[in-house]
């Protein structure tokens, strides 16, 4: 699979991950640091002309992430307060 191919499958995975959260599932990105290490190693013999582009996209891969860490943020965030919420009920604790 072609370096462009590969990081085209991870933002794809993102994006499902983050479509994912917003339901309230949990996800698994487990392996995912290992495929950006290999995209990023690789884009390292990339022929000097498609640098430029291909740097584009990674920066734009780590928005992408930077954005899901954020919503599983969030969700953790929602799940603490509905904890809360169904231990001392809707007025929070006294």
């Amino acid at each position: 699979m072609s370096v462009a191919a590969r990081l085209e499958e991870i933002t794809a995975a993102i994006a499902e991950a983050r479509r994912a959260v917003a339901a309230g599932a949990l996800v698994d990105m487990s392996g995912l640091d290992a495929a950006i290490g290999e995209i990023c190693d690789a884009a390292r013999t990339l022929p000097a002309a498609e640098r430029d582009a291909f740097a584009e996209r990674l920066v734009a891969l780590a928005a992408a992430l930077d954005q899901l860490a954020l919503d599983i943020v969030h969700q953790r965030e929602a799940a603490q307060r509905q904890r809360a919420n169904d231990a001392y009920g809707q007025e929070g604790p006294r």
